[in-house]
C-alpha cells in the first residue's frame, strides 16, 4: 500500500540514497601509497581528500566550486528565556550578512568560497516546542524542498550552517533526542547565558522530550517536532548535493 503520507517521497529518497564510491576510494589509496612520502604524512589531509573523492566518486576529487549556505529561522522556544538575546538579532544578523560584515563573509573571502544566505520566513517563528511541533509535515517537507532546490549546479563541496535566536536549544534539543542522555549534558551556555537561563534553557529541553516522547523513534519526527525550518532546510540540501 502506498504511503500517504507528506514524509513518504522524502522516506523514499533516503532509503534509496548512493553511497559512496568505493573505486574511487580504492584508487585514492592505491595513488597515495605510490607517492614519495612516508605513509600518513599528510595526516588529516589524506583522510579528507579520501573522503571527499568517495562522495565525489573522483579517483581525483576537485575543490572548484565550493559553496557555504547558512540558513536562517527564528524559533517559538525563545519566549523561554533560553537565549540572551532577543529574536530582534535575527534580522540585524540576516542584514549583516547581505552587508558583508559577517564573520562567515569574511571565511568566505578569504578562501574564495561562495556565500549564500536564505532567509527561512525569519519573522515567522516556529511552533514553541515545548507544547507543540516546530512544523508540520506539510511545512517540514516544504522546507526540505526549498534546501535541495537550492543546490546550486556544479557545486563541488557544500558547507552548511545556520542562525537563529534560540539554536542551541534547539540543537540540544535534537541530540539528545538522537542519542539520548539527560538534556543538561547537551545544553550550554550560548551566546552567553547566566546560570538562571541556564536552567530555564535546561528546562525548555526537558519539557520538549516530554512533550514528544511518544514521536522520537522516528528521525523525521524528531525533525519536524524539534528542529525547524533551518535544520530541515540544511539536511535536505545534503541530501539532494548527493
Amino acid at each position: 500500500m502506498t504511503d500517504p503520507s507528506p514524509f513518504a517521497d522524502i522516506r523514499h529518497l533516503i532509503e534509496t540514497m548512493p553511497g559512496p564510491d568505493r573505486e574511487a576510494t580504492g584508487a585514492i589509496a592505491a595513488r597515495e601509497a605510490r607517492l614519495t612520502k612516508p605513509a600518513g604524512a599528510l595526516g588529516r589531509m589524506e583522510q579528507l581528500v579520501a573522503w571527499l573523492g568517495a562522495w565525489q566518486g573522483k579517483p581525483m576529487p576537485t575543490l572548484d566550486r565550493p559553496l557555504v549556505c547558512v540558513f536562517a529561522g527564528s524559533h517559538g522556544v525563545t519566549k523561554r528565556g533560553v537565549s540572551a538575546f532577543p529574536d530582534a538579532v535575527n534580522r540585524q544578523m540576516l542584514e549583516n550578512f547581505a552587508a558583508g560584515g559577517g564573520a562567515i563573509n569574511q571565511i568566505c573571502a578569504a578562501y574564495g568560497l561562495g556565500f549564500k544566505v536564505f532567509d527561512l520566513a525569519i519573522d515567522l517563528p516556529t511552533g514553541d516546542i515545548t507544547e507543540a511541533p516546530a512544523l508540520d509535515e506539510k511545512a517540514t517537507v516544504a522546507t526540505m524542498a526549498f534546501g535541495m532546490e537550492a543546490v546550486a549546479a556544479g557545486t563541488d563541496c557544500v558547507g552548511i550552517g545556520e542562525m537563529g535566536i534560540g539554536n542551541t536549544t534547539i540543537a540540544a534539543a535534537l541530540y539528545a533526542a538522537l542519542f539520548g542522555g539527560e538534556p543538561a549534558h547537551w545544553v550550554g551556555r550560548g551566546t552567553g547565558l547566566d546560570d538562571a537561563g541556564v536552567v530555564r534553557k535546561v528546562a525548555a529541553v526537558e519539557a520538549a522530550l516530554a512533550h514528544h516522547a511518544e514521536h522520537l523513534d522516528d528521525p523525521l519526527e524528531i525533525l519536524r517536532r524539534l528542529g525547524g525550518r533551518r535544520i530541515s532546510s540544511g539536511s535536505s540540501r545534503c541530501s539532494a548535493w548527493w
